[in-house]
């Protein structure tokens, strides 16, 4: 009886174990956490420009969450969601030498599917990063009478990182470029305006 009992028990323990070490197994596909950093904004004309207008571009911030799923030991799934603060538009000097400017993506939210290919197991590991971003304008309802809207985006982002593992967490520094596809204008003084920015982002998870 008490060689069934010990049977018993020895097979509840090792099915907890493994239900345990499966549990686990599962959970550790997926991450998540936070990201912060800077970018650049580049915005280039397909057309030439009127002489009284001019192209700026500036550094701006951003905040977003995102999660990873391990697809395979080094290849990641990564979707990701973040506010962008932007600088970039035309400034147009008019006739009475004032100025109008139009402002592109001053605030947008950018949705993102990332793919990462990690190199490697070690506490620093280097990786490659690419996928679809979808920008979304935030500045929807125009200011003024000389305020003009931004068309919505489709952009391709590629880039690379460096993954460090902590105690606690993982530090993940990541720089990408973004490159867009769509045409944003939506003033008719100018033609097709793409919006382009480079990013410097810290990842938390």
């Amino acid at each position: 009886m008490k060689n069934h009992i010990l049977t018993v028990v020895l097979t509840f323990c090792a099915f907890a174990v493994f239900s345990q070490a499966e549990k686990q197994k599962v959970e550790a596909k997926f991450r998540f956490g936070f990201n912060l950093g800077t970018n650049y904004s580049l915005l280039l004309s397909a057309e030439t420009l009127p002489n009284n207008s001019e192209i700026y571009g500036g550094f701006g911030a951003k905040l977003g969450v995102f999660m990873e799923y391990s697809l395979a030991k080094h290849f990641l799934f990564s979707p990701k969601a973040e506010f962008a603060f932007n600088k970039s538009g035309i400034e147009t000097t008019n006739s009475d030498q004032s100025k109008s400017t139009y402002s592109v993506f001053p605030l947008s939210i950018d949705f993102m599917t990332h793919f990462l290919y990690k190199f490697g197991d070690k506490k620093t590991a280097p990786y490659l990063l690419l996928g679809p971003n979808f920008r979304l304008p935030l500045d929807q309802n125009a200011r003024s009478s000389s305020a003009f809207k931004n068309n919505p985006d489709l952009a391709i982002d590629f880039g690379i990182g460096l993954e460090n593992k902590f105690k606690q967490f993982i530090f993940a520094p990541e720089l990408r470029y973004s490159l867009g596809l769509l045409n944003i204008n939506n003033n008719p003084t100018f033609q097709t305006l793409k919006y382009h920015n480079v990013s410097l982002v810290l990842n938390f998870k």
